[in-house]
C-alpha cells in the first residue's frame, strides 16, 4: 500500500531537486504530464474542485522551485498566500513578468479558489447563488486555474532558458 507522508508542523519538508544523479526530473515530467491529464479529464467530466486542487499544486510548486533558485533559500510546500507574499516583498527580484503574474492573476485566482473549495453551501447574507450557479462559478474557476498554470509555467521556462548554462548543464531546476 502507498501512501502520503503525513504534514507535521515541527519537521521540515524539503521538495526533491533534480540533479544528475538522480531521477526527480523524470518522475517530476511524469507527475506533471498525468497532473495536466488528470485536469483535463476533472474539467471535461465536471469535476472541478478535484481539478482546482491539482492547479494548486501545479502553480505552488512552480513557485516554490522559482523562489527557491531565486532567494537561495528554501520555499518548500509553502502555502499559495506564503509563496505570494514573497513576490509582493520589496527584496524579491523576480523577474518582473513573473511577478506581476503572481501578485495579479494567482492572487485572484486563490481567492476564487477558496470560495470554490469552502464555500459550496455557506450563503452570504443578501446573495442568493443556486447550486448550478455555484458549479458554473467553479467551472469557471478550473478553467481559469488551467490557463493560469500554462502561463506561469511558460515564464518560468523563458526565465530558466535566460539563467541556463550552455547545454543546460547545472542549469538551475525551476
Amino acid at each position: 500500500m502507498i501512501f502520503m507522508a503525513e504534514s507535521k508542523k515541527d519537521k521540515s519538508r524539503i521538495r526533491a531537486v533534480s540533479a544528475a544523479d538522480n531521477e526527480i526530473g523524470q518522475e517530476r515530467f511524469e507527475l506533471y504530464r498525468a497532473a495536466f491529464s488528470w485536469i483535463s479529464n476533472a474539467i471535461d467530466n465536471g469535476y472541478y474542485l478535484e481539478a482546482i486542487s491539482i492547479e494548486e499544486s501545479l502553480i505552488s510548486d512552480r513557485l516554490e522551485s522559482y523562489l527557491s533558485f531565486l532567494k537561495d533559500e528554501d520555499f518548500s510546500f509553502k502555502t499559495l498566500g506564503n509563496l505570494i507574499d514573497a513576490f509582493r516583498s520589496k527584496e524579491s527580484k523576480a523577474d518582473e513578468l513573473l511577478r506581476s503574474i503572481v501578485i495579479d492573476k494567482v492572487n485572484s485566482w486563490r481567492i476564487r479558489r477558496n470560495i470554490a473549495a469552502h464555500e459550496m453551501v455557506k450563503i452570504e447574507d443578501g446573495k442568493n447563488i443556486n447550486w448550478a450557479d455555484r458549479v458554473k462559478i467553479n467551472q469557471d474557476v478550473a478553467r481559469d486555474g488551467l490557463e493560469l498554470v500554462r502561463e506561469i509555467d511558460g515564464q518560468v521556462r523563458k526565465v530558466r532558458s535566460k539563467n541556463a548554462l550552455p547545454n543546460n548543464r547545472n542549469a538551475p531546476e525551476l
